[in-house]
């Protein structure tokens, strides 16, 4: 009996876990580490590193109030000029994505190339922030985890230079 409440927990837990797995989390797991993808995760105990260091620099506090706030951040963007064989991020990441837990932020749409950023809320206070880029040629996925002000997320863009960020100075806060 003991043996069968024990296999019940453990199946209980690799549940909950696969749940906790975001569709921008299993796009993070297909592609990181394959030839033609870069990956970058930026860890909490990252940002809580720089949280340590005492500056009186304007721009460092900014950078220091928003990091502060934030869990992590992961980036996930095709190399320019791989062959990827018609992979686009926004269409796998938009068929799984459950689109009653993001609002839509912006969308572009060019000839060959979508772009939308959405956010995901939790108790009225932005949690995920999640960029999206695919096409015939360039594909990004960022996603920045944490309490997210918008507008402090733009000048730490800006102050790390992370491309495609710069469109968030476009939407209206």
């Amino acid at each position: 009996m003991k043996q069968f409440i024990m296999n019940i927990v453990l199946a209980s837990l690799s549940v909950a876990a696969i749940a906790q797995n975001t569709a921008a989390d299993k796009l993070f797991d297909k592609y990181s580490g394959k030839d033609g993808f870069t990956t970058v995760f930026i860890s909490k105990y990252m940002f809580d590193l720089f949280a340590q260091i005492d500056s009186n620099d304007e721009d460092y506090k900014d950078f220091k109030d928003v990091t502060n706030k934030l869990n992590s951040i992961k980036i996930l963007a095709s190399e320019e000029g791989a062959e990827l064989g018609g992979i686009n991020f926004y269409n796998e990441i938009m068929k799984n994505l459950p689109e009653k837990e993001y609002k839509e932020l912006m969308v572009i749409k060019e000839k060959d190339q979508d772009l939308k950023f959405l956010i995901r809320e939790n108790n009225g206070k932005i949690s995920e922030l999640l960029l999206v880029v695919g096409g015939t040629g360039e594909n990004v996925l960022i996603s920045i985890q944490g309490e997210i002000d918008l507008e402090t997320i733009s000048k730490l863009s800006k102050s790390m230079n992370i491309g495609g960020m710069e469109n968030l100075d476009k939407i209206d806060m």
